[in-house]
């Protein structure tokens, strides 16, 4: 009856149980223990007072018809030895099981308690310091070894088990709260999620009733939360309750921080963007000497108007901060001058961040050298955000192996065979049969340990070695003049305005915009002023610069990336070159006369803003104007794809960065324009009608004529020999879901053996990052000779090894004495498909192979620093439509059925190949999906 009851009312048990304990510590707990601190969460609870481990009858047997000494009233019953005895015996009394509490220790076979039961009886009360343990223990006085410890007074009151300890040290407090309180419940899993889970298991006979039952199944007997817990959240219980309050602290440089939105009035205009250090920032006069540290802690700033900002009562306690990220104190490592950022801006009152870097009226070169200054000459409150190169503390590491969780689902047999293999666990991808396959798993790779044990390869210093001795230039293809007349009008007007301006010697700068869609013959353009102008220099360097945003764009023109011309940041915030640095590269362009950019669709307002910014540094005689005086040629078009993260240089909405702005004021100084109209890769009377449908597919206005035209290219209107013709051709799709599918099902039909490459990840949740957040690095792919890859990062740009360059898998070769089993490889063996540098070794048949070698990438992922280390790499039978962005091909499939969720995909995509015969669609589309009245990005 009363399991009917609780089951029919969990309202009543859980207002019961949060009431109870609410009396409990306020009348008891802090009256008695004198509590000024607490916090606890949900049901669990955080205490430390007088302990004890002694039990009053250690050989006592319940009586038969004894009862549940558990169910009195404590205030009515008396306190007597043998009611804490039956009490103690209840519920503090330690009972080991496999489910509960034992595990196998790491690296033995040995099973014991993670709880250390049983423990030695002890006459006396004593601290230890357990094995693998930094910090003491209390032990006290007991006569039982399976006894909790425990406090009378609690547990008479409580009625129920406790877990209490006395603190011995702050570490050990820090690791108890470390390993407890941040202890969350696993989240309830989406609809979505549980569908994704299923489907692999779905029965082919009868997909909907196979799918509808094992839903219905895991909905009903799996689900992660009960009835009480509903009612406490319906009941408006408080799922944590403390004394302090927590506040989170952003420590990343200012323009990366996150902002809240703060709305004025009923109207959506009335609104604006607000972040705490922000606010911080733009403080009262009163409050001018105030410190980012006391406002966090000690400051009541919920009014808007900062005059009425109040301090906490001296009886409020400072907020607890949690700061984000925690840069590392090492004075070697590379994070250290953001991490003596973060303690200046703490300990400094500033209304600029890059005031952080002055102190008493110096302004030092860097942040680490003004903290160096600081910790030498100023005393300031503990910030808790670490000592500048003092050891960073860490949880003694679980000497426990983890708990083995059944799966949550019915395996298919081969799964269930593939678990049993020694020492073999299934990947996290457990439907991913590559690797996994009779073919894979049957295949012997242990001749390919030590094949290539090279140095260079085996320390991972191949590449930094062969640049240093083959210094190579971007110097661009030797063109006579007589090349010039090719150029079409348009072509030429560009042309001769800047060999005129080079010829004349003219200081003039020149900012123009050279526009056109794609095969307009815009990089044979910058192909031949390069040339040209190259050749007018005589024996000086040449004049001209060429530049784009990605390294496949920049390798089309014989360039470099922005980032490395310029030294732009990639994932931090933009900072002057130290003097060092900005000599080293004053002394590189110190003839460049012309900077040509391409791909300017890709460029943001903020890129933008830093490319001004460093050619006002680079170059400080002419530092008032933009760009450093250089004159600037903006080559793209503004209809192909725009930039991730950012916003485009045609932004026209008010803007609230101060770098955004300043790239939008620089942005507008370009005052000339040459629209290239002739198309030159799509040529010919018979491609009259792919050039308009490209045109109009530009600008996303495709008419019923061009849309039956390229509808002639659907895989089901071509006949089996034509549509086998593309059987090797690129795959170029807008999504990665998409892309992946592809490259996976091509891999499969290769029919070779296959490898799982699997990454090295160090930090909490690394191996769980996706590859975004990993700096391109993939958590796994698989592999096998002959696979087609594409580079995922930079290594010699001259040579053409570039973020997007692909290849033809030649080798796969493992480290001397590694196991092909566990280990990953060392070294995947490529032949590149323009690869133009010295080669590791030539085939028989004059393919040129290089290796590529695992890189090491380091990130956040909240608070937890990480690390990853793989091969850049990733299957290229298929890209996204932003890699092939620069590139043209032959022959090219794609898929035009769903809308762009970005305005250029579609465009893009199609205008890759040179005639409308290249082109494979491979599914019907509406015409609708292609036809905007308004372009969605406002352009």
């Amino acid at each position: 009856m009363s399991s009917k009851l609780l089951r029919d009312n969990p309202h009543i048990a859980a207002w019961h149980f949060y009431k109870r304990f609410g009396l409990f510590r306020d009348i008891v707990l802090k009256q008695k223990f004198n509590v000024t601190d607490f916090w606890n969460r949900e049901f669990a609870r955080i205490w430390s007072f007088h302990v004890a481990a002694f039990n009053p009858e250690p050989a006592r047997v319940q009586q038969q018809g004894e009862g549940n000494p558990l169910a009195v009233n404590p205030l009515q019953h008396p306190l007597t030895f043998q009611w804490l005895s039956q009490v103690l015996n209840r519920c503090q009394r330690h009972r080991c099981s496999e489910a509960y509490c034992l595990r196998k220790k790491k690296g033995s076979e040995e099973i014991s308690c993670r709880f250390f039961f049983p423990r030695d009886t002890r006459d006396t009360a004593d601290v230890v310091q357990r094995q693998g343990q930094s910090y003491f223990s209390f032990e006290a006085a007991r006569n039982d070894s399976l006894m909790n410890h425990y406090n009378r007074c609690l547990s008479l009151g409580w009625l129920a088990n406790i877990d209490i300890a006395p603190c011995t040290s702050l570490q050990a407090v820090i690791n108890y709260a470390a390993k407890y309180c941040s202890k969350m419940e696993k989240q309830t899993e989406s609809y979505a999620s549980l569908g994704r889970q299923i489907l692999p298991y779905v029965s082919h006979q009868n997909p909907l009733l196979s799918f509808a039952s094992r839903l219905m199944n895991k909905l009903l007997a799996e689900r992660d939360f009960s009835g009480q817990e509903i009612c406490h959240i319906l009941l408006n219980c408080e799922l944590q309750e403390g004394t302090r309050v927590v506040r989170a602290v952003d420590c990343r440089p200012y323009d990366q921080q996150g902002r809240s939105l703060r709305l004025h009035g009923d109207h959506d205009g009335e609104a604006e963007v607000v972040g705490i250090y922000e606010k911080y920032l733009s403080r009262h006069a009163l409050r001018e000497e105030l410190t980012y540290l006391d406002f966090l802690a000690n400051w009541n700033t919920s009014k808007r108007d900062g005059r009425k900002w109040t301090r906490w009562s001296r009886q409020a306690k400072p907020r607890v901060l949690y700061y984000f990220p925690r840069y590392k104190s090492n004075r070697q490592h590379p994070q250290y001058d953001d991490f003596c950022r973060v303690k200046l801006m703490l300990a400094h009152p500033h209304r600029d961040p890059n005031e952080l870097r002055k102190i008493n009226g110096v302004e030092y070169r860097s942040h680490a050298s003004a903290a160096e200054f600081c910790y030498a000459n100023h005393q300031h409150p503990d910030d808790y955000y670490g000592t500048a190169n003092s050891e960073e503390r860490r949880p003694d590491p679980d000497e426990f192996e983890d708990e083995f969780h059944e799966p949550d689902l019915l395996e298919e047999d081969w799964l269930e065979l593939a678990r049993q293999l020694p020492d073999y666990p299934p990947s996290q991808e457990a439907v991913d049969l590559l690797g996994r396959r009779d073919i894979d798993v049957q295949y012997d790779w242990t001749p390919h340990v030590g094949r290539y044990a090279d140095r260079g390869i085996v320390q991972g210093d191949y590449w930094r070695q062969l640049i240093a001795q083959n210094r190579l230039h971007m110097d661009i293809e030797d063109l006579p003049f007589e090349v010039r007349d090719t150029l079409n009008p348009e072509q030429r007007i560009v042309y001769d305005t800047f060999v005129g301006h080079f010829q004349c010697g003219s200081e003039e700068q020149i900012l123009l915009h050279v526009d056109g869609g794609g095969g307009t013959g815009k990089s044979y353009l910058i192909k031949v002023l390069s040339s040209h102008l190259q050749k007018l220099a005589g024996n000086r360097p040449s004049p001209i610069w060429r530049a784009a945003p990605t390294g496949v764009a920049s390798n089309q023109i014989m360039g470099t990336t922005l980032h490395s011309l310029l030294r732009l940041p990639v994932d931090r915030a933009f900072t002057e070159l130290s003097p060092a640095d900005a000599n080293a590269i004053q002394n590189k362009l110190r003839d460049m006369r012309y900077l040509v950019i391409d791909e300017k669709s890709m460029l943001g307002l903020r890129q933008l803003s830093w490319i001004d910014k460093r050619l006002r540094q680079v170059f400080p005689a002419r530092a008032s104007e933009f760009f450093g005086g250089m004159s600037i040629i903006l080559v793209g078009d503004f209809f192909q794809l725009p930039p991730i993260a950012n916003k485009p240089l045609y932004f026209g909405r008010p803007l609230k960065d101060l770098q955004e702005v300043s790239g939008q004021t620089a942005y507008r100084a370009f005052n000339h324009t040459v629209f290239l109209k002739t198309a030159q890769r799509q040529q010919g009377d018979d491609q009259a009608g792919f050039r308009l449908a490209l045109d109009e597919l530009r600008g996303l206005k495709l008419s019923i004529e061009s849309w039956k035209l390229l509808s002639q290219r659907v895989q089901a209107k071509l006949g089996q020999r034509e549509v086998d013709a593309f059987d090797a051709a690129l795959r170029i799709y807008s999504k990665k879901a998409r892309v992946n599918e592809y490259n996976y099902e091509h891999l499969v039909r290769l029919k070779r053996p296959a490898i799982q490459v699997m990454a090295k990840n160090i930090g909490n949740g690394a191996d769980k990052a996706t590859s975004e957040q990993a700096g391109n690095l993939a958590g796994q792919f698989p592999v096998c000779i002959g696979a087609r890859l594409m580079l995922t990062q930079n290594i010699w740009h001259p040579t053409g090894l570039v973020n997007g360059a692909q290849g033809t898998v030649y080798d796969i070769g493992w480290a001397p004495g590694a196991d092909t089993h566990h280990d990953p490889p060392s070294v995947i063996m490529m032949v590149m498909d323009k690869y133009t540098g010295p080669s590791y070794l030539t085939t028989d048949d004059a393919r040129e192979v290089v290796p590529i070698l695992p890189v090491r990438r380091d990130f956040f992922l909240g608070t937890s620093a990480c690390t990853r280390t793989q091969f850049p790499l990733m299957a290229s039978y298929a890209i996204t439509v932003h890699k092939s962005q620069s590139i043209t091909v032959d022959k090219m499939v794609t898929d035009l059925s769903e809308r762009d969720f970005q305005t250029g995909l579609s465009y893009v995509a199609v205008s890759r190949v040179k005639t409308l015969d290249g082109l494979m669609i491979d599914t019907p589309f509406e015409r609708a999906s292609l036809h905007y009245e308004k372009l969605p990005d406002g352009k």
